[in-house]
């Protein structure tokens, strides 16, 4: 698995790191995933999408939205119902 730094949020005295994450085992050459980390936990979602654009915006969207790794697999599966 490839991980790619995106960005991170300050949540109280933690820190949430988002990334985007590429090759993961269950995931086809050209897939996306997401990965979300903090305090120790991570929630990583793999192949949410063959856009990168795509993924990018639903990672920009849990940044500003500050999800962490207990709420991210429920926010991208919202996400996927809205498309």
């Amino acid at each position: 698995m490839r991980k790619f730094f995106f960005d991170s949020a300050a949540l109280g005295e933690s820190t949430v790191e988002y990334s985007l994450v590429t090759g993961t085992p269950d995931a086809d050459k050209g897939e996306y995933g997401i990965l979300v980390e903090s305090g120790g936990e991570a929630a990583l979602i793999p192949s949410i999408s063959v856009s990168r654009f795509r993924a990018l915006e639903l990672l920009g969207m849990m940044c500003r939205g500050l999800v962490t790794p207990v709420t991210a697999l429920d926010v991208a599966e919202d996400w996927l119902a809205a498309i």
